[in-house]
């Protein structure tokens, strides 16, 4: 039986995969742990349909299906074989970073939690299931940046995109699941489109320079 305990529980293990596909340095297991993570996303959705007898939203979970878990990760393991399969070094350490992400992810979902009215000042924000999915979002969306921000590799710069995506998507559920479902379709398509720009760039990054590392972009400049 789907219950508002479920969307709690499928936030967390979100959350989970997401550090994991952040944290992972072989990039081909790092994008299994995108996969799992959007897995679980479709998973709220369709609970969330159900809970709220949404019946646009399973097409909303279907789309997602199509483009988040089988057509991203196709064209990423596509383009990790043809690469060194381990992460470019990142620029704070394995240790150090799993213990900044354990503090950062709950001060995150403690103040977005507790805040909630101030980022997004309606009524349904306030009440539950809403108010924790609201402060899962967020927290994954700052995760995206994140991994913006610490990584690197080309192929972590893709990941921490679609990870703020997947953030995107579930405030969208959280405070518009009337959403138009043509939307949502633009959305993720457009989605698919930057990842392949991205994946189709990287290319000619390790080509020009045989390496993966984003910070070697400056160097096109000269």
């Amino acid at each position: 039986m789907i219950t508002e305990q479920s969307l709690i529980t499928l936030m967390l293990a979100i959350i989970i995969a997401s550090v994991a596909a952040l944290e992972i340095r072989n990039l081909k297991y790092a994008t299994y742990a995108y996969l799992i993570s959007s897995i679980f996303l479709c998973g709220i959705i369709v609970s969330y349909a159900f809970l709220s007898r949404n019946e646009s939203l399973y097409l909303w979970a279907i789309t997602c299906v199509l483009i988040k878990v089988i057509i991203v990760p196709r064209l990423l393991i596509r383009y990790i074989r043809m690469i060194p399969q381990m992460e470019h070094q990142p620029v704070i350490g394995l240790v150090l970073s799993v213990a900044v992400l354990v503090l950062m992810l709950t001060a995150f979902y403690r103040v977005f939690h507790t805040y909630i009215a101030f980022f997004a000042p309606t009524d349904a924000a306030l009440r539950a299931p809403v108010r924790d999915l609201l402060a899962g979002a967020c927290t994954v969306f700052m995760l995206g940046i994140w991994t913006l921000l610490s990584r690197r590799d080309v192929i972590k710069t893709v990941i921490g995109l679609v990870l703020m995506e997947n953030g995107v998507h579930l405030i969208l559920l959280a405070l518009a699941p009337q959403l138009k479902e043509t939307t949502m379709i633009g959305i993720l398509t457009n989605v698919v489109a930057v990842v392949f720009i991205l994946l189709y760039l990287s290319a000619d990054i390790y080509r020009i320079f045989g390496t993966t590392d984003s910070a070697r972009l400056s160097e096109l400049k000269r």
